[in-house]
């Protein structure tokens, strides 16, 4: 599979772009696999990676591309908030306030990244960079989650990651 194949999991959960111009933000976007597959299908995206040296951004001038260091303790987009919020294969916890507060009422956050168990089958390995079981359902328990999923993942024919998978949507009034 091409690297720049995006997750099945984001491609099969990921709502419809509601409007022209609606904004979605990929965080730590790497390849800009997601970003290309966002841009693609309506939405207006900000990519963000602390190294964008490797991505083919000529590809789609359209995306807003960002190079910053997320775990620096500064949250680049205080003033900015998406309608969806697309991470994947990241964990950087002290992110998630930031996150919450990114997404516009009424949007949505897609999250997969690896959990415990993980180190079974490889990188990474790190407690820091691995999800405690319910972890995400946790954070957003407060949000709507349309799914929430957890376990092994595999290539069709042999596990191959134990990941953690939440789509979310903000409640449009807060309580």
């Amino acid at each position: 599979m091409s690297s720049l194949m995006p997750s099945h999991t984001i491609t099969s959960y990921c709502p419809p772009c509601p409007a022209p111009g609606a904004t979605a933000l990929d965080l730590a976007c790497g390849g800009g696999r997601h970003s290309f597959w966002l841009a693609d299908h309506g939405w207006k995206v900000t990519a963000i990676d602390r190294d964008l040296s490797k991505t083919d951004r000529a590809r789609n001038p359209a995306i807003n591309w960002v190079e910053d260091d997320l775990e620096c303790g500064v949250w680049p987009f205080k003033d900015k908030a998406f309608d969806l919020i697309v991470v994947v294969n990241y964990l950087h916890r002290p992110l998630f306030d930031d996150l919450r507060q990114a997404v516009k009422p009424g949007g949505t956050i897609l999250y997969e990244t690896f959990m415990t168990g993980n180190e079974k089958f490889g990188r990474p390995r790190s407690p820091d960079f691995l999800l405690q079981a319910d972890e995400l359902a946790r954070v957003f328990s407060d949000w709507d989650i349309n799914t929430f999923q957890q376990g092994e993942v595999s290539n069709g024919k042999i596990p191959v990651a134990v990941k953690q998978f939440i789509s979310a949507r903000k409640p449009k009034i807060s309580t």
